[in-house]
């Protein structure tokens, strides 16, 4: 069932079939009128054929104006009842001056009376041809012009009744063809409306299938990344677990051994250096033991804008001088769950790489803020629950990470960095420590544009708030001249 919108469209391209044909409707219109004025005018005056044909003309000209204006609208700027009133009411007055106007101007002679019956006659046939789609425009000139003609021959007599009667038939005929003309057009601009309509709808369906495919593909993806995280931490976990193992048994053993030769200066030098690298693999163990989520953490309700401005001095040693330094911290920030020791750790990690990706200088930021996670933003993390959380935001205008260093990028030991600046276990053990507190961590890159660090940390309590500051934002701003 067609809305009012669609039938309003319908009589849209009705009217528009009507005045695109106009020029030539017109144009036949005015010559035929020049050719009968022409032919007729010795029979009743140059002058009042001149003012006919001149009438003829003057509505052909008005009607082909609108009809140029008609179309230059757009269908839903068209008003169809107006529209479609102006096309019949010029039909009607073309109608009218081939009808009643010529039959009353010329003579009731035979031969002339049969010609202006043949003009009016293919007029009325041309009418129906190209107007077929609208048809009260066809029988508005249909009419009135084949009427009183028809007319005419009756009053002659009975031998011009048969003319009559034949003209009656023809237009009554032209009048059924029009109809059937009339249904077939509307029925096909129907049917065309529809079949746009369920274009559109399969094109909304195709859409709505390739979000839900490339969604798709994302949870997959996101999923994969998940399970190899998982693996990865397994794995690590277990061989860190077991040789942190080994390693506390080797310093065990170096401390007996510098006990027993403390009287021999070179047994205690190589057992201190034996101790201090097995203490830098301990240490190395227990990133990877943070990475694996099996790293004890003393986690409690703490603030942390005040852990922020606490270690706010380290932050700033670790800043390059050619880096335009900003911390934003947000008033009314509530308490969240976490070690206070790993966090900081996290913080200046984060700063660390930021400064190593801007070589050449830039601008760094470290905001804190309040969010809510919905499950869609923890899609991966199942040591997190969707609710509030405290996040803090460490963003760098550096070289940005391509997507397949983005893949790789919490994995331990990997590093674009060169060899020897850097072990490849600092945003691992962020990943470890965020997943171990119930927080989640993500990074967005573009390569030439910076990345930004994001580390949420679970809300300790909804009436937890931390101390104010007494504004919106507590703000820290370090450029070169300041340092």
């Amino acid at each position: 069932m067609l809305t009012e919108q669609d039938a309003g469209l319908v009589e849209y391209e009705r009217l528009r079939s009507v005045f695109e044909h106009a020029p030539v409707t017109l144009s036949v219109t005015v010559v035929n009128s020049i050719l009968t004025g022409f032919v007729l005018a010795p029979l009743d005056g140059t002058r009042l054929t001149l003012a006919w044909v001149a009438s003829v003309v003057a509505v052909s000209a008005l009607r082909w104006i609108r009809g140029r204006t008609f179309l230059g609208l757009r269908s839903e700027a068209m008003a169809p009842v107006r529209w479609a009133a102006f096309s019949v009411l010029g039909s009607l007055l073309t109608g009218v001056l081939w009808g009643f106007c010529a039959t009353a101007m010329f003579p009731a002679e035979g031969s002339h009376q049969l010609f202006l019956a043949l003009v009016i006659g293919g007029m009325c046939s041309g009418a129906v041809a190209v107007n077929a789609g609208h048809l009260p425009t066809v029988l508005a000139f249909v009419v009135p012009a084949s009427l009183p003609l028809a007319a005419s021959f009756f009053a002659e007599g009975a031998a011009w009744r048969v003319s009559a009667l034949m003209i009656v038939l023809f237009a009554a005929a032209l009048s059924g063809i029009s109809l059937a003309a009339h249904r077939k057009f509307g029925e096909r601009i129907r049917l065309r409306i529809a079949l746009s309509h369920e274009q559109r709808k399969l094109t909304e369906i195709n859409q709505r299938l390739l979000q839900e495919i490339a969604q798709r593909r994302t949870a997959e993806a996101t999923l994969h990344q998940a399970q190899k995280m998982e693996a990865i931490g397994h794995l690590t976990g277990g061989i860190a677990h077991d040789f942190n193992n080994l390693l506390q048994v080797m310093i065990g053993n170096m401390h007996m051994i510098r006990r027993l030769g403390a009287d021999n200066p070179r047994i205690v030098k190589y057992a201190d250096a034996a101790e201090q690298a097995a203490t830098r693999g301990s240490q190395l163990t227990g990133s990877l033991l943070t990475f694996a989520r099996r790293q004890t953490l003393e986690a409690r309700s703490v603030d942390i804008n005040a852990l922020l401005r606490e270690f706010e001095p380290i932050l700033l040693r670790t800043v390059v001088a050619r880096v335009q330094f900003e911390m934003v911290l947000a008033a009314d920030l509530p308490l969240c769950h976490a070690d206070p020791a790993h966090f900081q750790s996290a913080v200046l990690n984060l700063v660390i790489n930021a400064c190593d990706a801007m070589p050449e200088g830039g601008a760094l930021s470290v905001t804190t803020d309040v969010a809510e996670l919905a499950p869609a933003d923890l899609a991966g993390n199942d040591d997190a629950a969707p609710g509030r959380f405290v996040s803090l935001s460490v963003r760098d205008t550096g070289f940005g990470m391509t997507p397949e260093v983005m893949t790789r990028v919490f994995e331990p030991f990997f590093t674009t960095k060169e060899v020897g600046k850097g072990s490849g276990l600092g945003l691992s053990q962020i990943y470890g420590f965020a997943r171990q507190s119930g927080g989640h961590v993500r990074l967005l890159s573009t390569p030439g544009v910076g990345t930004q660090a994001v580390l949420w940390l679970p809300v300790s309590a909804p009436e937890a708030i931390a101390g104010g500051l007494g504004d919106k934002h507590h703000q820290i701003a370090v450029n070169e001249s300041q340092r």
